[in-house]
């Protein structure tokens, strides 16, 4: 049996981009939560509990958006209607956990976005807008800044666009991307450059970016701090793709368990993914849709019980055809981690038998929840990913609510894609290698994280 060592409290986070201590080749940023007061999010009169209730609509909304990109319908016409099941936020209309705090032109604009990983195409508000939504910053002025550049309908990177979706006007290259509630942003795309500050002065110029200078993004509900968003999913035209060698087609993060510590996210090779404790499983891709992460996952066990992943709607793994329901996105965007009904519903049962406590009722949304005591033993939960066992801390599958209560972080899916958040990643250094397709993982202290 397990006794905590951590519990998180909503993983939200406001990403500050610096330029900080660089493990091997490319750069690191601060992640700062989202609830934390350094925050532009925070909100003091939210209590935890209102925190956690906001973390589960928030993580259900991503996940509709994400059954909607990963289906034939993720780009259909600006005239279909919203789906009834989905949820709508007043953070955005993605479910979004992250924004960033990029330097966009020259000379240099300070932009705040969204950071997905669960979508390509980086993209702001510009001027004109002919229907945006309300931010508290200025639009983003092509005509102020020298190294803007409209992609011609002629060129290979519009030719890259075509899998997320484009058409042309005037033989400049239109950008068109949808999300999971029918919001949309649309308007030309561009090469520019971003610049990341250092906290020492210096600075890391990108130039000749691909992103989308947004002159149409109704009917959302994104945030009025945010400008846009920040692409850093597997597609070809992410900000990661387009850095490629430049950080070894590598990025990791290392989550911390409160908003009192700064988390990192380092774009490029990190050193200090080596050692004995380091397990990594094949990154799984889509060939019709590269964006997301996929794992496969082969179970999850509750002590000695080990419960197979086996999708609702599965069908057989020999198949050399990719089947979606046969794997896990893996996900830094959600808080929590969404399971197939049937494999929930043991796991549940399993964590059940091993914790001596009589269940309380835990805020709306919430399945199975205790009243914390300091004398309570968890069992050991391992995520068996192919290759990888990962051993989890109670921290990472319960988390505190308020009034002393504490709730399983995981929940069940009905129909895939199924989701691994990021309470299950917190003090695990994840790195994402592209080209040698794997994702590692690494228990780290992520409070030391320099």
């Amino acid at each position: 049996m397990a006794t905590p060592t951590h519990f998180s409290f909503l993983f939200i986070l406001f990403l500050s981009v610096s330029i900080s201590s660089v493990r091997g080749s490319g750069f690191s940023v601060n992640l700062i939560h989202r609830d934390s007061p350094q925050s532009p999010f925070y909100n003091p009169l939210d209590t935890l509990s209102d925190r956690m209730q906001k973390a589960v609509h928030r993580s259900i909304n991503r996940a509709n958006h994400f059954k909607k990109l990963s289906s034939s319908t993720y780009y259909s016409s600006m005239s279909s209607n919203q789906d009834d099941d989905t949820i709508s936020t007043s953070l955005s209309a993605i479910g979004i956990e992250f924004v960033m705090n990029i330097s966009l032109g020259t000379p240099p604009r300070n932009v705040f976005a969204i950071a997905d990983t669960g979508s390509d195409v980086t993209w702001v508000q510009c001027k004109p807008c002919e229907n945006c939504y309300k931010q508290d910053s200025p639009l983003f002025d092509p005509k102020t800044s020298s190294s803007y550049k409209d992609v011609p309908c002629s060129s290979g990177t519009c030719e890259r666009l075509r899998e997320d979706r484009y058409t042309c006007e005037n033989t400049l290259c239109r950008y068109f991307v949808r999300y999971g509630d029918g919001s949309y942003s649309m308007g030309n795309l561009a090469f520019e450059t971003l610049t990341f500050d250092s906290t020492s002065g210096r600075s890391i110029q990108l130039p000749n970016i691909a992103f989308g200078c947004g002159h149409n993004t109704a009917t959302g509900h994104f945030n009025e701090k945010g400008s846009g968003l920040v692409g850093l999913g597997g597609g070809e035209l992410s900000l990661i793709s387009q850095l490629g060698s430049k950080i070894d087609s590598k990025f990791s993060y290392c989550l911390v368990p409160s908003h009192d510590v700064s988390s990192k996210f380092i774009f490029g090779s990190n050193a200090e993914m080596t050692g004995k404790d380091v397990l990594s499983t094949p990154l799984i891709s889509d060939p019709f849709q590269k964006t997301f992460y996929y794992l496969a996952l082969e179970a999850i066990s509750v002590n000695e019980n080990k419960v197979p992943f086996i999708s609702d709607t599965s069908s057989t793994k020999d198949t050399e055809a990719f089947q979606e329901d046969n794997y896990i996105i893996i996900d830094s965007g959600t808080t929590f981690t969404f399971l197939p009904q049937e494999m929930y519903s043991e796991i549940e049962s399993e964590i059940k038998k091993a914790i001596q406590v009589e269940p309380t009722v835990g805020p709306n949304g919430f399945n199975l929840c205790y009243p914390f005591d300091d004398s309570m033993t968890f069992p050991e939960v391992t995520v068996h990913f192919t290759d990888a066992d990962i051993k989890l801390d109670a921290g990472n599958y319960f988390v505190p609510v308020g009034g002393g209560v504490i709730c399983l972080s995981f929940f069940p899916s009905k129909t895939p894609p199924y989701l691994y958040g990021n309470v299950a990643q917190i003090n695990f250094l994840v790195e994402y290698a592209l080209t040698e397709n794997k994702v590692s993982f690494k228990p780290t202290d992520c409070t030391k994280q320099g």
